[in-house]
């Protein structure tokens, strides 16, 4: 399959923040696009590692069809070299034996299965973007929503054009300084991913955002204070954004585990600035796993796991005080 987003007189490509030069017979730095005989081309196309019924909870996304069910679809390869990827078994290796399948399929499935909506997840989707644009063009024209849950490094070529057919980025923002993403990340950068985030809410396409808390590694006061003054003030304080714990794993087994007093000190320094949504994911965490009002404090939407109930919330409002809830909370039209 032609991969999109290629200037072939250059022989660069435009589709993430790194732009490859990819000379006649090489592949990128994600090693899944290749240029064959001046035409790049894609590897992951149909390549499927995994196609299944989620919880939308578990992307995590709070505010976008909460208690709903989702299609998770998934490829192989990435963009980013993470030292502490959970899903380095298809992210860090180029995988055989996987399922092949074609957009039609992945839109049947989903609609077969009741689902409203399709998640690219799991792996990097940048990295299978042809796959995931042609499956979002056919999801957008049965009613299905589409989140993508990403890294953030597509350029802003890429993120407008996807634009159209994509409701939701579920943004990782790993870090908050360059020195993180060039040492954690395989020589990434922050600014092209604040970029991406601020070109989503620009878009005004529903943004969640989450920071995976690394003990002595990206949890320091200054750090967090600097990502949340930068975001309160970019993106103003609706956004959520979801606090994780650290597990050692991959090339990271000698760092500890962030505990819940970690993950709690993010949450509470982001409550305290001012954040209207802060949440806690991977330990039990009450208040982190509620969404409250904004305006009258009520509890909106209570969450054990994946499971959510929302005795608070009524076609998006507050049910005490009328406020509308920053959110997408039902498929338009349905």
């Amino acid at each position: 399959m032609q991969a999109r987003l290629f200037d072939s007189d250059l022989e660069t490509c435009g589709l993430c923040a790194r732009r490859c030069v990819i000379p006649k017979g090489k592949r990128g730095f994600c090693n899944v696009r290749e240029n064959v005989a001046g035409n790049l081309v894609t590897l992951t196309y149909g390549k499927v590692t995994a196609c299944g019924l989620d919880p939308m909870e578990k992307k995590p996304l709070y505010h976008f069809l909460p208690g709903t069910q989702t299609v998770s679809v998934s490829s192989f390869g990435c963009n980013f070299t993470c030292r502490h990827c959970q899903n380095h078994h298809i992210s860090q290796e180029f995988c055989r034996g996987v399922s092949r399948a074609e957009p039609e399929d992945i839109v049947r499935a989903a609609v077969g299965a009741g689902a409203e909506s399709i998640s690219f997840t799991y792996n990097e989707p940048t990295v299978f973007y042809e796959f995931m644009y042609d499956v979002s063009r056919l999801a957008k024209a049965e009613g299905l929503l589409t989140a993508v849950i990403t890294n953030g490094y597509m350029t802003e070529d890429a993120v407008n054009d996807i634009a159209p057919y994509m409701d939701a980025f579920r943004i990782d923002l790993k870090a908050f300084s360059d020195s993180f993403y060039q040492t954690v990340c395989g020589g990434a950068r922050l600014s092209p991913v604040l970029d991406s985030i601020t070109r989503a809410a620009e878009l005004k396409k529903h943004l969640e955002l989450v920071t995976l808390i690394i003990p002595g590694v990206n949890d320091s006061a200054e750090e967090l204070s600097s990502m949340l003054s930068w975001e309160m003030e970019t993106l103003g304080f609706a956004v959520p954004h979801h606090f994780t714990a650290f597990s050692p794993m991959y090339e990271m087994t000698d760092r500890r585990a962030a505990t819940h007093a970690d993950v709690d000190a993010a949450f509470r320094m982001a409550k305290d600035a001012g954040l209207y949504y802060p949440y806690v994911g991977n330990v039990m965490h009450a208040e982190g796993s509620t969404t409250y009002c904004p305006e009258c404090g009520k509890r909106l939407i209570l969450r054990a796991g994946y499971v959510c109930r929302m005795p608070g919330v009524k076609d998006g409002c507050c049910v005490k005080c009328g406020r509308r809830i920053e959110g997408v909370f039902s498929v338009p039209d349905k």
